[in-house]
């Protein structure tokens, strides 16, 4: 039986037509007095903050042997789990979800399970910094039998990050975002040990900001038998450049790769290519121009076969479009063999 038939059928011919528009244009305005002094201090951080940078303050990127036992250290083991009841969401019954860790790793998030003893096949599903675990909202109002589950990202973890912060207050949020693929995978481990999961059919979907993350996690943790990873890319630098909006333009460039120095170890396209052979699909936006199409082509292209690019005609994914969301992550839904019956 194929799980999500109505869902993933309602998919595939939304699809069918051409997908909506939603890229909005700006009038383009002469640079404000703000813009230039933007555009000043970005040339002073060039002129002071890179040649400490380049003589080594920020540490090179750690090998994968370093990185994946730092993860494996902060993930530890679960040590315990608890579920609230919440309600009910259509026919899916919804609990609250704390997860403990031997490393002292904690998680919370949230959980949707369908009716009926399964085992059902189970998706960690989690998308940008201001959804936390409410990624769980984005999904149809039946998606089929499965067990989904959504995190929350650390507290310390910031909801917005600048320029400035990342330049001048990097460690903390470095410290943070290390423990973030830790805490996924501990979710991995704990969607296995339910007796309502077939534990041969575990994925992990993650969408926008979440994608670095869930790239890490799936490279560090096999129980993930499928990945989805929805409007993201590699190569962060072009990525963090096509978002700034500093004046001159040809200061982005520069200050997008030293900006991203600390975090050069979460790049994707360096994790990718160790899904394989498990299947991967992405989901991606043609005229989304926060997502540059080289960059997407980067990530895609360091990953491995199996792997499947949908490129879709939509803009950017924005947090409150819920519609667009939805339909996006049922396409993912729609092509991850776990949730077909394969593996």
């Amino acid at each position: 039986m194929r799980i999500g038939g109505k869902a993933r059928a309602a998919s595939r011919a939304r699809w069918s037509r051409t997908a909506r528009v939603i890229c909005h244009t700006t009038p383009v305005n002469m640079p404000s007095n703000r813009t230039r002094r933007e555009g000043r201090l970005a040339l002073v951080l060039l002129l002071v903050v890179a040649p400490a940078v380049i003589a080594g303050a920020c540490a090179p990127a750690r090998q994968w042997p370093e990185a994946s036992e730092r993860y494996r250290q902060l993930r530890g083991s679960l040590a315990g789990a608890e579920t609230t009841f919440v309600g009910t969401r259509g026919r899916y019954t919804h609990y609250r979800v704390a997860l403990q860790s031997t490393s002292g790793l904690h998680a919370t998030g949230q959980l949707l399970v369908p009716p009926g003893g399964g085992p059902f096949p189970a998706i960690l599903l989690n998308a940008g910094r201001e959804a936390n675990s409410d990624a769980l909202y984005s999904l149809p109002a039946d998606f089929g039998d499965v067990v989904v589950l959504s995190l929350d990202y650390p507290e310390t973890f910031p909801y917005a990050i600048g320029l400035r912060r990342i330049l001048f207050g990097a460690g903390p949020i470095r410290t943070a975002a290390d423990t973030v693929p830790a805490a996924f995978s501990l979710g991995g481990a704990w969607l296995v040990r339910r007796d309502d999961v077939d534990s041969s059919r575990t994925g992990i979907v993650g969408s926008s900001f979440a994608v670095p993350f869930v790239t890490i996690a799936a490279a560090l943790d096999e129980r993930f038998r499928n990945v989805g990873l929805i409007y993201g890319a590699g190569d962060m630098p072009r990525v963090v450049a096509a978002n700034l909006k500093i004046r001159p333009r040809f200061l982005r460039g520069a200050l997008a790769r030293l900006a991203m120095r600390p975090f050069a170890d979460l790049e994707p396209t360096l994790h990718v290519h160790r899904i394989a052979p498990r299947p991967l699909v992405m989901v991606n936006g043609i005229d989304d121009p926060q997502m540059p199409v080289r960059a997407v082509q980067a990530l895609h292209d360091a990953a491995r076969e199996p792997k499947l690019l949908i490129w879709l005609r939509t803009g950017h994914l924005m947090p409150d479009d819920a519609e667009l969301i939805e339909e996006l992550v049922d396409t993912a839904f729609a092509r991850m063999p776990v949730l077909s019956g394969g593996g």
